[in-house]
């Protein structure tokens, strides 16, 4: 049953406030649209609130992202020793693949060059993670090798003087003779006749 001041939403469309066959029954159960409200509605308060919410977890979000860039300052030449021990042939593809860049346009090769200076914690994490990649690869491409060819043994050397077995070999029988071709067959050149 609506309250005094509200208005159902039979009302609000215009449909009659009974059914037929039901004269005393109301279309109260149609749900009520939700409204609009305009954020000037709102109290000053919540929407400050809300402004200072969001600039204190920007805050953290900075500060977290600052100590981590930090840290790779700090700890990148381990980074990069890490890399190197891992596959050393990563960083000798990077400055390859600079190298050629300062071939191809010298302009893009100092700019990759002093972006690389700059970022160096980045590109060693870079090197790092490609490094780990390929190692995956190697890895990988290792066990499918052994799962489709086996499990390869040991070497094992032999020694140089002939080995004296006891083994009895039988004599094979002497293979069966030639079949005859068919040109030797008596009445062969009669079907070229």
């Amino acid at each position: 049953m609506p309250f005094a001041d509200e208005t159902t939403v039979s009302d609000e469309i215009g449909l009659p406030q009974t059914l037929p066959g039901q004269p005393h029954k109301q279309m109260d159960c149609l749900p009520r649209m939700a409204s609009f409200r305009s954020p000037f509605e709102r109290s000053p308060l919540a929407t400050i609130g809300g402004i200072i919410i969001s600039l204190v977890v920007l805050y953290v979000m900075f500060s977290i992202v600052g100590w981590v860039v930090s840290l790779l300052y700090k700890f990148s030449w381990l980074i990069l020793i890490a890399a190197l021990i891992i596959d050393y042939k990563v960083v000798l593809g990077f400055f390859r693949a600079l190298q050629g860049l300062f071939k191809r346009n010298a302009i893009y090769g100092l700019v990759a060059s002093a972006l690389t200076i700059i970022f160096y914690p980045f590109v060693f994490l870079y090197f790092l993670g490609m490094a780990l990649f390929k190692k995956k690869v190697r890895e990988a491409r290792r066990e499918a090798d052994v799962r489709r060819n086996g499990q390869w043994v040991d070497y094992e050397e032999l020694p140089d003087k002939p080995v004296d077995l006891d083994t009895h070999y039988e004599e094979l029988p002497p293979p069966p003779p030639p079949q005859p071709r068919r040109r030797d067959e008596p009445g062969y050149d009669e079907y070229f006749k």
